[in-house]
């Protein structure tokens, strides 16, 4: 079977024509070296990622291709379904997953003059910006498995995976209700074996990871006896019962194995590890750590100094002329009202909030020319998945995928728990409050983590979506909610919305802060929740929740920060390349490029008008 790329074709045939021209019969050409490599990867490396795979809206892919340069064309190979699998956790499959990375990295790292490498500045544009996405992606793969080794030290990433796979089936559109119905029977039935190769891989753990995974596996749990057995029709149900009591059984059994898991207090990443990956989960060169860390309290200052002066008049509206003794306190005072005032009174209405919130969003976005955002884009707002609270505490975003017929997102909004007390209660609605509902309608819903998704399925082929949506750059996903809050809010909103948006970006920035002295330095739990609190007014609930999350998912707040400047940063070069700037222009066409590096991502949006300057100091992983 054959995969014509009529794009590589048009390459090929321009290359035959200039060797000819020059009288060259010998020699590597750039694009066939790339091509060579690059093009069975982009499928082979995704046969290890159904979830991303279901994401790019495919269900099945070919893997074991050969990439025929002088057909320009991708040939042979297997069909794999990816439609109803659990992937092989295996130490064998690992291996194999770590040798097809280092068999990408070597030659796209080899010197030009080598026997296997190739000059990789003399690619045409789309060749470049892709040879610098799947290298980003081969590296961080390498990286998770042989320095962060998170198959020997994760229980919690094995069953978050088994969760989002059953969860994606019950609500996402990827594939006809049926087939995801029966994908769900069939994933179940494969638990047993998943769960037993994943303990198998496990060596040891730090104790948070451990109860965190006992926690997840309890939601995955009330996941297959709630919302699956009461999703499925019952022509489904006779075999749907067998394979959830075996699933259901393996969990438990799970959950009791990691009892015997050695476990340590050391949950700390490390510099040097924390370094290399903040540095490819963002595409971007990264500085000393102790640079960037100044760097970041900086920012934290600056942000600080303007929620200050921020608060001072309403300050003043609120309680008269008389200021409080210190910041702390004028900051307080004023959240005390503005969010105590301005909460829900129930989890109910929290969510029903959440939901008008984002039909608010969408208009805003159409209105204010902020985004391009599909009719058919639907959001549903529905609570956070117990699986999923370890590491998304407060609320998130899932989907759509890029299949052509999934036009819906989910909007993620964690409750308080049924049997919260009245004070955890208030503190989840405080956090909660109305003016942030906004904030977090806009981060998770549109135009944030929602239109992703609706415009990444606008991509060219399928080859084109695996490649940018399969092991998504975090930088690049993360950093555009936030991104596109802050826009958005500064292009329509004022006085207090405008406000807690100030305390938001201040705790945005503080969590990246903590991340990075939590594993790269020394900074403790309990420390980074009085600086959160103290420091960044978050409540203390909301504060302990996003510390444990981060001491079981180093970077994810710091990739964030760094993705939030990066789209800064690429807002403002392709200002500086284009004379007629819009922003909706702009945020479609950059979405609809896909997840990349941020030098090859400026390259790609700008139509290589110019690559973005990313320079930093010496000695990256030094203080």
């Amino acid at each position: 079977m054959k995969i014509a790329h009529n794009s590589q074709m048009a390459l090929a045939i321009l290359a035959a024509t200039v060797l000819t021209a020059s009288h060259c019969t010998v020699g590597k050409y750039p694009p066939d070296e790339h091509n060579k490599v690059a093009k069975p990867f982009i499928a082979d490396s995704a046969a290890h990622d159904p979830l991303g795979v279901l994401m790019s809206g495919a269900t099945s892919i070919m893997t074991g291709q050969e990439f025929n340069m002088s057909e320009g064309m991708l040939e042979g190979g297997t069909e794999t379904s990816l439609l109803s699998v659990l992937p092989d956790s295996g130490t064998e499959a690992i291996q194999q997953q770590l040798a097809l990375a280092d068999g990408l990295i070597g030659p796209f790292t080899a010197p030009p003059d080598s026997e296997t490498g190739f000059d990789r500045s003399k690619l045409p544009p789309d060749l470049w910006t892709e040879n610098g996405t799947l290298l980003n992606r081969a590296e961080r793969i390498a990286l998770r498995i042989r320095q962060d080794r998170v198959h020997e030290n994760n229980p919690l990433a094995y069953v978050e995976q088994l969760g989002l796979l059953l969860y994606a089936c019950l609500h996402l559109d990827f594939a006809p209700e049926g087939d995801r119905q029966s994908a769900i029977v069939q994933r179940l039935s494969q638990t047993t074996e998943y769960l037993q190769n994943a303990r198998s891989s496990l060596r040891s753990s730090s104790e948070v990871r451990i109860e965190a995974a006992r926690e997840s596996a309890q939601g995955v749990i009330k996941l297959i006896r709630n919302d699956i057995a009461n999703s499925v029709p019952s022509t489904i149900q006779p075999g749907l019962e067998a394979a959830s009591d075996q699933a259901v059984a393996a969990l438990e059994n799970f959950i009791q194995s990691l009892g015997d898991l050695p476990a340590t207090d050391d949950w700390r990443a490390g510099p040097d590890l924390f370094h290399a990956k903040l540095a490819l989960d963002t595409g971007q060169p990264i500085g000393p750590i102790g640079t960037l860390i100044e760097d970041t309290m900086s920012d934290f200052e600056v942000a600080h100094k303007a929620l200050v002066s921020a608060a001072e008049p309403i300050n003043r509206r609120i309680y008269g002329g008389t200021r409080p003794r210190d910041d702390f306190r004028l900051v307080n005072d004023v959240l005390e009202v503005l969010e105590g005032e301005n909460r829900a009174r129930s989890n109910e209405r929290m969510m029903d909030q959440m939901a008008q919130d984002t039909e608010e969003a969408r208009t805003l976005c159409n209105e204010e020319e902020i985004a391009p955002v599909p009719e058919d884009l639907k959001l549903r707002v529905i609570e956070t998945p117990e699986f999923m609270r370890v590491s998304v505490p407060l609320a998130g975003g899932f989907g759509p995928t890029a299949a052509e017929n999934d036009h819906t997102a989910l909007v993620w909004l964690t409750p308080a728990p049924p049997d919260a007390s009245r004070a955890e209660l208030r503190d989840r609605l405080t956090t909660n409050n109305i003016h942030q509902l906004k904030l977090l309608a806009l981060r998770y819903g549109i135009p944030g983590y929602a239109l992703i998704g609706a415009l990444a399925s606008d991509m060219e082929g399928q080859l084109k979506k695996l490649t940018h949506m399969v092991e998504p750059l975090p930088g690049f996903i993360d950093g555009w909610p936030i991104y596109i809050t802050e826009t958005t809010v500064g292009t329509a909103y004022t006085g207090d919305v405008d406000f807690i948006w100030r305390k938001y970006k201040l705790q945005t920035i503080g969590a990246a802060l903590v991340d990075m002295q939590m594993h790269a330095q020394d900074m403790g739990p309990n420390d980074a929740v009085q600086f959160l609190t103290r420091r960044a007014y978050m409540e203390s609930s909301a504060a302990r929740a996003l510390v444990r999350s981060l001491q079981v998912n180093p970077t994810d707040a710091a990739s964030t920060y760094l993705g939030w400047l990066g789209w800064q940063k690429l807002r403002a070069h392709y200002q500086e390349t284009t004379q007629d700037f819009s922003l909706a222009s702009f945020h479609g066409k950059a979405l609809q490029t896909g997840s990349m590096p941020l030098v090859e991502f400026s390259y790609a949006v700008t139509e290589a008008k110019g690559r973005l300057s990313l320079q930093t100091g010496e000695d990256p992983g030094g203080e």
